[in-house]
């Protein structure tokens, strides 16, 4: 019996000291990102003039730390406070290599925007880590559109991404590796 007790009180000490171990990270209320990866899609689709387009899909996935977890924003947030009226929580900037160099491309409207982060499955706040990934296309049709810096085909693009929190932190900058689209 006395074994019996000692087993379970050694039982009761070890889970006690695992769960003692098991912290909540600390993260700073700046957010921090890494870039993760970065794919490409490729898929024909019909143009609306009879035709096929082809069209690469670039999905970009970074990670990220927030230590308060105010990353996402509700669209009743959105909606009711001002200061939230042009906000954007994603921000992408292309880059097109150039004599290979990476120059900045302006494109307009702005690739990113609002992003719906996962929020912290309570509500409260804490930190709050996770993954997140951004899709945009390059539709070959209209490619020229974009910017007049593009060729026709085979340009390699990067991305520099940063992404805000509602108190308006702005994390780092990441860049993600080069990918080219529109090849033959």
């Amino acid at each position: 019996m006395i074994k019996l007790g000692s087993l379970i009180i050694g039982i009761a000490l070890c889970t006690w000291a695992f769960v003692a171990c098991v912290q909540e990270p600390e993260y700073g209320t700046t957010p921090n990102i890494e870039f993760e990866s970065i794919k490409k899609i490729t898929k024909i689709s019909n143009d609306g003039f009879g035709g096929k387009a082809k069209i690469d899909s670039v999905v970009m996935t970074i990670k990220f730390q927030d230590g308060d977890g105010d990353l996402g924003i509700t669209t009743a947030e959105k909606n009711s406070d001002p200061k939230y009226k042009d906000y954007r929580n994603f921000e992408v900037d292309v880059l097109l290599k150039k004599n290979g160099r990476f120059i900045p491309i302006t494109f307009s409207p702005k690739l990113g925007g609002l992003m719906n982060f996962p929020f912290k499955p309570d509500q409260k706040p804490g930190p709050i880590e996770g993954s997140i990934s951004y899709s945009t296309q390059f539709v070959y049709a209209f490619y020229k559109g974009y910017s007049p810096e593009f060729t026709e085909k085979n340009d390699t693009l990067a991305f520099r991404i940063s992404i805000k929190d509602k108190a308006f932190h702005q994390s780092n900058t990441v860049e993600t590796s080069p990918i080219v689209i529109f090849q033959d």
